[in-house]
This record gives structure tokens, sequence and C-alpha cells, in this order.
């Protein structure tokens, strides 16, 4: 199993932030526990990990996942549906989660939720059965074996099983049903959605069934990927950036940067202050050519905006390499402006420029936060669908 180094060298425990349920008495708030079965942080644990209760404190989770190096949102008594407050805090959680491309797991709830953040239906009683009669709640314990599933080839879980089909135990009324930035990789005969891997920047895993009992070697293998993969990211996080890292980075995504264009009119393209270096505003090119052109809300989907945010933003990064004289002298950045060509009704401006925020994220793991501001304008140059203005630091220490 791969594990993250500290800077003296010595090997840790990737972190994992579990999230607990809330029991209250009534007439007595003071009295609030937080609780979570010990199963989940002894299946963690057995899995080389370091597991950690997350209070509700919501001004407190960018800290917590600065921390963190993996979440899972844990499960809820069958049948009943988490408390508001619980709902509330666990979704912006999911949602930092994934900005963040923190590797993400979720059980039973957990999954029903993350399902329903990723486009899924979550619903409160089981859909009609397929043509097999399944017993999705056959005890009050999902300690013993409930009923098999059918796995997808070529899936995460796939490749932990000798074999595609395996019985599991069971412990829920609720489901996740429909289609959403997600793939089915596990059935019950009966068609209930058993697994399925995020389509989000980071790993991503959803389970129906109760893994943290530990009830056979697949079970335990659930927990080995998410924990193997919350190392994997902790490790680059930890590794001192070597030269060209940033370079190496782009390659790992399979990027380069494009040429430094001249600009096209009376200004210059970046501009250097002292440590501070200001990039003008550049569009989406690729090749010399405009990636597309277009409106937001017009023929230009969200995701071919997140594309030309992108693309912009290498555009501003070739730019800015160009005048610091290497992208590892970058020390951190000031601001990110987006300006989004959009239609009068379109409303998403600031998830088309996440497409920059979380690609700087990645180039720039060390030194990436920033300032923003995306704003929707009727037209920009060339006609395409977004431009990224850029300010910078330039120091010795490498992004």
């Amino acid at each position: 199993m791969t594990t993250a180094r500290q800077d003296g060298g010595a090997a840790r425990r990737p972190v994992i932030l579990m999230t607990p349920d809330i029991e209250t008495a009534v007439g007595a708030p003071t009295e609030a526990m937080y609780a979570v079965r010990a199963n989940y942080a002894e299946a963690i644990g057995e899995a080389g990990g370091t597991p950690l209760i997350l209070p509700y404190e919501a001004q407190a989770l960018a800290a917590a996942l600065d921390l963190a190096d993996g979440v899972m949102i844990t499960g809820t008594l069958p049948g009943v549906e988490a408390g508001s407050e619980r709902r509330s805090f666990e979704q912006t959680l999911i949602e930092h989660a994934i900005r963040t491309g923190k590797p993400l797991l979720g059980i039973c709830h957990g999954m029903q939720l993350i399902g329903e953040r990723l486009g899924g239906t979550f619903v409160k009683s089981l859909p009609g059965s397929l043509g097999e009669a399944v017993e999705h709640l056959p005890s009050a314990v999902p300690d013993r074996l409930a009923h098999p599933i059918q796995l997808q080839p070529a899936s995460v879980l796939a490749a932990a099983l000798d074999g595609l089909e395996t019985d599991v135990n069971s412990l829920h009324r609720h489901a996740l049903t429909g289609t959403g930035r997600f793939r089915v990789i596990a059935r019950a005969p009966d068609g209930v959605i058993e697994a399925f891997e995020g389509d989000t920047p980071g790993f991503c895993l959803g389970i129906q069934w109760h893994p943290e009992y530990r009830l056979s070697d697949f079970d335990r293998a659930i927990f080995r990927i998410f924990v193997e993969r919350s190392a994997d990211g902790a490790s680059r996080r930890d590794q001192p950036d070597g030269p060209c890292s940033v370079r190496a980075r782009l390659a790992a995504l399979g990027l380069a940067l494009p040429d430094a264009s001249a600009p096209p009119g009376a200004f210059v393209s970046a501009i250097r202050t002292g440590n501070t270096v200001t990039v003008s505003g550049q569009v989406p090119l690729k090749d010399k050519t405009a990636l597309m052109t277009g409106h937001l809300g017009g023929r230009v989907s969200l995701e071919e905006g997140r594309e030309c945010a992108r693309w912009a933003l290498l555009n501003a990064l070739a730019q800015l390499e160009r005048i610091a004289g290497g992208l590892d002298r970058v020390a951190g950045f000031v601001r990110l402006a987006g300006y989004v060509a959009a239609t009068a009704d379109f409303t998403q401006h600031g998830a088309v420029v996440d497409g920059a925020s979380e690609l700087l994220r990645e180039i720039f793991p060390r030194c990436w936060p920033h300032a923003r501001i995306a704003v929707g304008v009727g037209s920009l140059p060339r006609g395409v669908p977004v431009e990224i203005e850029l300010t910078a630091l330039i120091g010795d220490a490498e992004g």
C-alpha cells in the first residue's frame, strides 16, 4: 500500500474524515452527542488509515479538509432519513470534497446522498422488483451475507474480485435510482443500485451495503482501495517538488502549455511589478485557434464552457511562464477573473470558471488558493465563451 511520507521521511497513515450522526435528547439540547459505529473506524484503521470523526462545524470545514486525505460519509439507521442538520452539513462536505479532489467513499445513506448530489434520485421506498425478490433488510444487524450482487467489468470493484458476482450483507429501505454523473458498477438481482463510481475529478465510490462489517475479503478490499487512493493523494501532497515539477504535473494530466501568443492590441500580455505578475485576459486557444465560439445557455454546454476555461487558463500560464522565467518560480496566486459569454437566463458562471480554478489546483497543489470573480458578459473577443485573467506571485518557492 502506498503511504504518505512526512518531511523527516517517516511514513504516516492517511487521515480519513468520518461523518457521525447526532443524537439529541428532548428538552436537553446541551446533551447532544455525536455517534458513529466503531466498526467504521476499525475498518479504516485495519486498511491502514487514521480515522477521525468530523463534527458539523461548517466554519472549520476548509481547515479539516486541508488536514484530511480522504472523506467517508457513513450510513444511518435503516429507513430513517438523516436529519436536516446532518444532510445539510454532509451535502456541503461532499461538494467541497469533490471540488478539492479528495477521495470520497459513501456507505448506505452516504452512497445515496453522494449519488443525489451527482444527479441521481433518492427514493424512500425500494423500487419494484425486476423479476427476483431480494430482501434488503433481512435483520436488524447486517452481520451475515444477504443477497448476491452483479458487478460491471472494468470497474474498481471488479478489479478487487475474482469474478463478477459475490454476496453482500444488506440493511436499508431507501435507495438511489436514476442517472447522473456516476456509473453504476453493481446491482442486486432486483435491479437496485448497489455501487457506483462517481464521474468526478477525484476517486469517488458509493456502496449500498455495509462493508465495514468485513464479512468477506471483498469487503476489506473496498477499504484498502479507498485508503490507498487517499494515501496516493497524501504522498503527492507531501513530496517535495523537484525541478520542472509543474511541467511534470501537466504531463501527468496529458496537457502541455500552448505557445505564448502575442497581444492582439496596444497592450502587453503580462507585466511584472515587484514580485507580482498580472496576466492580461486570455481566451481558449488551442494550436493558435479558438477552441470554440458561442454562448453558455445557448449552443455551448456547461462542460464545453469548463473546457474553454481550462484552455484559457493554460494560455494564461504560458504567458506567466514567459515573464516569470519558469512556472516553478510561482509562489502563489492573488486573483483569477473569469468572464463568461452567456445568455441572459444563464446563472452557472461560477461552475464554468471552476474549470480554470480546479485545473490551477491540480497544477499547483501547494499554492493554488486565489480570490476570484466570475462575471457574465454579452460577448468576448473572437466570439469565444470564456476569458481568463490571472494575477500571480513570483518568488523562490516552487509550485
